[in-house]
């Protein structure tokens, strides 16, 4: 491998126009952070772990878009799974298959468990390359950054992709790795067509969970409008408690019955796909929507649909949007939750068709 990281690409100091050009630029900038990566997970292949078993939709987008840039460059991956894969599974493979972490906004300590996870992929895998896929870093206690710089600091073949400025800062400022720059994994996806019609003027997708800002000021939501967060499975999605039974034959591992690994790839694909095409669904009732959530945000962008952001309670969206230059012409920022709907209804406005 190079012994230098590729040079990021420059991202424009003006705004884009259009949703295209933001979708068009940022995967660009994903190729060009992993670039020097390419060939040798072509060669080798990969072990993409920490799924995201859960109903988030967000988490479902960076999934099914790190599969599509995996794809689209022609990388196996020899083994997928969860927070319970079984180690074994990865130590059975080739030294130079390299583990690929999944990416999102869980590392620090908001997401113990997932930290903890990957603190112990470092530990017990320390003669593995482990591409950490993009995330956002956040501490609420500073303290807790000597326990991942202890775990980083033993293992010599770390690579860390971040998201955004300040996480940049802050790991190279206290972990003995590369750490590079890279776009959320969810803008491999592409552009996607609506899946629905409108049927709603405005959709206001907050969050409902531990990252949600507080303080923000209530409002009489008009008629018409949907309140709701994406957190919750249809009652149809293959989960733990729809389908536990068939669920554990397919996730079960057994190494000499043939084929177990793909049927496991292949569920873990259609599940995060259901769940992106429920959020799809969701936004695409919305004329107009107003959120505080990241993947809204980008699943806007790659729907084309126009919206307001707020933002989580530690900025990820505008540090993401500064990083990449995310915001086009459908996209305006608000402070609080009554900006946020007063550019909605001005948005409405100028849509309507004027009378004589």
């Amino acid at each position: 491998m190079p012994s230098t990281p590729p040079a990021p690409a420059p991202v424009p100091a003006s705004p884009v126009k259009t949703a295209a050009e933001v979708v068009t630029r940022c995967r660009s900038l994903l190729d060009a952070a992993l670039s020097d990566q390419i060939d040798d997970l072509r060669r080798n292949g990969c072990a993409l772990i920490d799924f995201p078993d859960h109903g988030n939709v967000g988490d479902s987008a960076i999934w099914s878009g790190q599969i599509a840039w995996l794809d689209r460059h022609g990388i196996a991956r020899k083994v997928a799974g969860d927070l319970n894969i079984d180690l074994a599974e990865i130590r059975a493979l080739r030294g130079t298959v390299p583990v690929l972490l999944h990416g999102g906004g869980n590392f620090g300590d908001l997401w113990p468990r997932h930290q903890l996870f990957r603190e112990r992929i470092l530990a017990e895998l320390p003669d593995r390359r482990v591409i950490q896929l993009p995330q956002s870093i956040h501490y609420d206690d500073v303290a807790m950054i000597a326990q991942t710089r202890a775990a980083i600091a033993r293992h010599p073949r770390f690579l860390l992709l971040v998201r955004d400025h300040p996480s940049l800062d802050l790991a190279r400022d206290n972990f003995a790795c590369e750490t590079r720059l890279c776009p959320d994994m969810a803008f491999a996806l592409g552009p996607q067509a609506r899946p629905v019609q409108p049927d709603a003027d405005v959709l206001m997708l907050l969050r409902t969970d531990s990252e949600r800002r507080d303080g923000q000021a209530h409002v009489d939501v008009p008629d018409g409008w949907i309140v709701a967060d994406w957190l919750q499975d249809d009652p149809d999605v293959w989960t733990r408690a729809a389908a536990d039974a068939r669920r554990r034959a397919i996730l079960s591992f057994n190494p000499a019955r043939l084929g177990a690994a793909a049927r496991r790839r292949d569920y873990l694909d259609n599940l995060s796909g259901r769940r992106i095409d429920r959020g799809l669904r969701l936004l695409s009732r919305a004329r107009y929507v107003i959120t505080d959530r990241l993947h809204v945000h980008i699943l806007c962008t790659l729907l084309d649909i126009p919206h307001c952001v707020l933002d989580n309670r530690y900025g990820k969206i505008a540090r993401l949007s500064q990083a990449f230059g995310t915001r086009w012409a459908g996209v305006s920022q608000a402070a609080t939750l009554p900006e946020a709907v007063a550019t909605a209804r001005e948005h409405l406005a100028r849509r309507e068709p004027q009378t004589a």
